[in-house]
């Protein structure tokens, strides 16, 4: 009777649009499909249109809108300053960071710089296992962890209370996953 596709557009980034319509051709035609994702690009948009009977869309901001409360500051430095730099932000504030790589080499590589600064960190990303993952997310909400270091897998869908802090150490490959991250 309901489909729901959450953050359809991932899914589609992800390459399950295949899946995507098989799993529309072959259930019921009498049904409410309801799809959420902080952002609707184009295509989701055409499948939406082909595959259900007078949709409607809800915006809760105009697309690349950011959250309000956030404040946004940016830092450009070289590529070799970024250790220093997050050092530096790291003693600057003491609550929970959560920081944003693009690869999962990187994730790994400064989950390992941040534990050397003396912090105590986790990572996310698509090479850990799902057992990896929870503790990595668990640690960080229940303060095991001080720092969550995470690749985009981690920039939907999460619910962390009270985040002192998010640094993208990479800038996203895609400008849609800057909203997310920052969230």
């Amino acid at each position: 009777e309901v489909l729901v596709l959450d953050e359809a557009d991932r899914m589609l980034d992800m390459g399950f649009a295949p899946q995507i319509k098989r799993i529309l051709q072959n259930i019921p035609a009498q049904r409410q499909t309801l799809l959420f994702s902080a952002t609707m690009p184009a295509e989701i948009v055409k499948i939406a249109s082909q595959y259900m009977k007078l949709p409607v869309q809800i915006e809760i901001a105009r697309p690349g809108t950011t959250a309000e409360k956030v404040t946004q500051e940016l830092y450009v430095v070289n590529k070799d300053d970024k250790p220093r730099l997050l050092q530096r932000i790291l003693g600057e504030n003491r609550g929970s960071v959560l920081v944003f790589t693009r690869t999962k080499y990187g994730a790994k590589k400064v989950a390992f710089a941040v534990r050397r600064m003396g912090h105590a960190s986790a990572e996310i990303h698509s090479n850990r296992s799902l057992a990896q993952r929870r503790d990595a997310l668990d640690g960080f909400k229940n303060g095991k962890y001080r720092v969550l270091v995470a690749t985009d897998i981690a920039a939907r869908g999460i619910d962390v209370k009270n985040i002192e802090l998010v640094v993208n150490y990479d800038l996203p490959s895609q400008a849609e996953d800057y909203v997310h991250r920052i969230g």
